[in-house]
């Protein structure tokens, strides 16, 4: 997966269509409500699964109903093509997990 960064103007453009999203922290950041500490817990641990086939690790910030999210390429020293990749992949999890829920 690309891990150059992304330029500010692809960046702006990505984010305006994704407006989940934000830069905060010099690194792609979403907030996602849930209904409790356990599925805050399981979505975490599908980003988990996600980071690890990617060799690439987000901050994951988990508490009561809540999930924040930062996806960030330290080796480049910002926002690379590999982050917004993987918050797509997060989006999906997020989608999926929400689909299955209300399934259930």
């Amino acid at each position: 997966m690309n891990n150059d960064l992304i330029t500010q103007e692809a960046l702006s453009e990505w984010l305006s269509e994704h407006s989940d999203w934000q830069v905060r922290d010099g690194a792609l950041y979403r907030s996602m409500a849930l209904t409790n500490f356990s599925c805050a817990m399981h979505l975490a641990n599908q980003i988990a699964v996600l980071a690890e086939q990617q060799d690439h690790h987000p901050q994951l910030n988990v508490s009561w109903g809540s999930l924040e999210i930062f996806w960030v390429s330290h080796d480049v020293k910002g926002i690379s093509q590999r982050d917004v990749n993987l918050a797509l992949m997060t989006d999906r999890a997020l989608q999926e997990y929400r689909r299955k829920s209300h399934a259930a």
